[in-house]
């Protein structure tokens, strides 16, 4: 039996009622009612568990979101860490990259310099 649930008043939009619209008949929502209530609890399930903590969204195609269901049932690695694995990588990825174009740039300029100092022969 289905819990209880109270009516609550909502001002939206027509093109917000459009978007409700479209997605009534996808992920078995069978009313505007349906897709609210698929999209609060969405909402609130992906709210960070810390203070201070963010949460980020990530559209996912069919072919991504077969092989992350593949990847959880083998090894049992869920999506959320999978993707902050991803993030982790590229971050390390990003840091190391930018920290070797660095190295090479402060290179470059010291090759440049001291080829364009003067020298103390030319000195009086």
């Amino acid at each position: 039996m289905a819990a209880p649930s109270n009516n609550v008043s909502l001002r939206i939009t027509d093109d917000e009622i459009a978007l409700l619209d479209a997605r009534v008949g996808v992920d078995g929502a069978r009313s505007r009612s349906d897709v609210i209530r698929m999209a609060i609890q969405q909402f609130l399930q992906g709210q960070p568990l810390l203070p201070g903590m963010d949460s980020i969204r990530i559209p996912l195609g069919h072919g991504d979101k077969m092989l992350l269901g593949q990847l959880y049932e083998l090894q049992g690695t869920t999506p959320e860490l999978a993707a902050q694995e991803g993030l982790s990588l590229y971050i390390e990825q990003a840091i190391k990259s930018r920290s070797e174009m660095t190295q090479q740039l402060d290179e470059l300029l010291a090759e440049a310099k001291s080829s364009t100092i003067r020298r103390e022969e030319y000195h009086e």
